[in-house]
């Protein structure tokens, strides 16, 4: 069995850490990059646990993005916490990585946030890239607010529509109004999971994980908090529908039937008009937010039958 390792590398002028699994490196598997998401939301200590069977055909990297869980240090510089030095990142991270596993392009999946992150790293180097995997599809964030408090308030449950009319439509200028929007998602089975058990999963495998010490789960908590802190304010004002208008490498979008962070009312239209040599676009009926963790297996099974495709 594989061993894992988790390596300290220098990107972007800061120490960040990522996950391999050292004895599979130099295989001919191809590599995986995986994008976490949040901002700040790392999940190097718990990703391993739901993703084991992805690592029988690819060489999958876990990061902890700048700020985020490992890589949070109370020295980082705040004009680098924007959204463009998070793309320039991730593209230096996949060059150190081509060149350390003697690779000519990877896959790189992206996670909510990370999917937006991803995107405009594929779109500004596709010559990095086989694929690229758009899960929960971030697209603008504004629009994705507004449309998930429309979609809230056809609930059946009265005391929430009343809760909702009182909280007011977005955008909001205080932190704790969206997170009481959040909160009433959760509620609604149509925020991070559509059920409950996947969710405890998660929480379980976080509180239990071998990648991260008990100081560490500490550092993931400020991590988190300061990750969005510092980059709230832009990503409310993100949207990537006229900034990336094509790439040039297959996408692959998965989505939750029941997500209302990232909604398909707002990235479907976007992907229906995304140029690309290949797009698919696939529902997952029984997730909301998490239909990688909610359903793994047929997540699993996508990513295998994509990959063979292509190479």
């Amino acid at each position: 069995m594989a061993k894992t390792y988790l390596k300290k590398w220098s990107i972007g002028g800061i120490h960040q850490w990522l996950m391999l699994k050292e004895s599979q490196i130099k295989e001919t598997k191809p590599v995986l990059l995986f994008l976490h998401g949040g901002p700040g939301s790392a999940h190097l200590s718990y990703m391993d646990s739901f993703h084991g069977e992805l690592d029988e055909h690819f060489n999958v990297i876990h990061w902890d993005q700048r700020g985020a869980g490992l890589s949070y240090q109370k020295d980082i510089p705040a004009e680098s916490m924007t959204i463009q030095q998070f793309v320039d990142d991730t593209i230096e991270l996949t060059e150190k990585l081509l060149s350390y596993v003697g690779h000519l392009k990877l896959y790189i999946a992206g996670y909510s946030w990370g999917s937006l992150i991803a995107i405009q790293a594929v779109h500004k180097r596709p010559d990095l890239f086989h694929a690229y995997y758009g899960i929960s599809q971030v697209v603008d964030v504004a629009k994705e607010d507004m449309i998930s408090y429309e979609l809230l308030l056809q609930n059946d449950d009265r005391l929430l529509r009343a809760a909702l009319r009182l909280l007011t439509p977005p955008p909001w200028k205080h932190s704790f109004a969206h997170a009481l929007f959040s909160m009433y998602k959760e509620f609604a089975k149509v925020g991070l999971t559509h059920s409950l058990k996947p969710l405890l999963q998660m929480v379980f495998a976080f509180l239990s994980s071998k990648h991260y010490r008990v100081r560490d789960k500490w550092k993931f908590l400020k991590g988190q908090s300061y990750s969005q802190n510092m980059l709230w304010d832009e990503l409310m004002k993100e949207s990537i529908q006229n900034r990336v208008s094509s790439i040039l490498i297959p996408c692959y979008f998965i989505i939750g039937k029941y997500d209302f962070i990232t909604p398909a009312a707002v990235s479907k239209p976007y992907v229906d008009q995304l140029i690309a040599p290949i797009k698919e676009w696939y529902t997952f009926e029984n997730s909301a937010h998490s239909p990688h963790i909610e359903e793994r297996d047929r997540f699993i099974h996508i990513m295998r039958q994509t990959a063979i495709h292509h190479l």
